[in-house]
């Protein structure tokens, strides 16, 4: 986290929305605890003892029970199958990433010949992380986490993919093709589209996933049309993309085992014996016989 937080902290002239970027990386560092400790829970797996229950009373021996296998169940939430690792999901973004370091010195294809360039990919970059974070309050679209952990999820992601990108940008610096300036490999705003992409497929599964690709894919033929970066940088920022979302859902079951463990610690103290012991009863009571108020007081010891 401070590594990430560190290579974007340094002078950056080559982006001009690098304030938004900023910011969006400052919530995702500091206000990540915060997802999860605002998403609903269900801690029903504090169980009062079923003699209580029938008997109606609250004997000196009995207790409430914790199930601790079920309240892990319930704060840390069952895996999905995205968020078990799967090395053959390593595959294209291992050879994206591969391709496009090949051309760094000698570019894999031209990009053309100076054209009128075209800003609208600037805030589309942004537009699968949103569809990510808000699709699932769409009634019937399923889905696989709720709205907290989506938001804890997509700040991993960000978090991950920013470190890569800021810190290959400062160690490789290649020129960009229009300004010269060394900080075109890997594509930055093409890593933050298929971050978004990848997230929003294995969310909600590749029928809005193809979606959120196609805006991707826009994302990452826009950079080239504006000569904002080679071919070879586009694809690797595909790359790192696809890899930081996937990596996020991977460290999720962890993250969020680590951040309920310390929210969440006083709920195991919930395991004290109900005892009557040192209780004190106070309740207003009539007496039909002399129709008149009364009070019951009792106290034990």
């Amino acid at each position: 986290m401070l590594f990430a937080f560190f290579c974007v902290t340094l002078p950056a002239k080559y982006e001009t929305n690098m304030i938004f970027r900023y910011l969006l990386l400052a919530f995702s560092l500091f206000f990540l605890p915060v997802a999860l400790w605002a998403q609903e829970a269900d801690f029903s797996a504090i169980e009062v003892n079923e003699q209580t229950l029938e008997e109606g009373a609250m004997p000196a021996d009995s207790a409430v029970v914790f199930d601790e296998e079920k309240f892990e169940e319930v704060v840390c939430g069952p895996c999905c199958s995205a968020t078990k690792f799967n090395p053959y999901e390593l595959i294209f973004p291992s050879v994206a990433v591969a391709l496009g370091g090949a051309g760094v010195k000698n570019h894999l294809l031209s990009v053309g010949e100076e054209r009128e360039a075209k800003t609208f990919d600037n805030p589309v970059q942004y537009l699968p992380l949103v569809g990510y974070a808000g699709l699932g309050f769409i009634p019937g679209l399923k889905h696989e986490h709720n709205f907290g952990d989506r938001l804890m999820i997509g700040a991993t992601a960000f978090v991950i993919m920013t470190a890569i990108c800021q810190s290959t940008k400062r160690l490789v610096k290649e020129p960009r093709p229009d300004t010269g300036a060394k900080s075109s490999f890997p594509s930055g705003h093409t890593a933050t589209a298929f971050t978004g992409a990848e997230l929003v497929r294995l969310e909600y599964g590749w029928g809005c996933g193809s979606v959120a690709y196609a805006f991707a894919t826009c994302v990452g033929l826009m950079r080239i049309h504006n000569r904002r970066h080679w071919y070879n940088d586009v694809l690797a920022g595909a790359g790192v993309g696809v890899f930081s979302a996937e990596a996020a859902y991977w460290l999720f079951p962890y993250e969020k085992r680590l951040v309920n463990k310390v929210f969440h610690a006083k709920k195991k103290k919930n395991t004290v014996a109900a005892n009557p012991s040192n209780s004190l009863f106070l309740a207003p009571t009539y007496s039909l016989d002399e129709k008149a108020p009364g009070l019951t007081f009792s106290m034990a010891f």
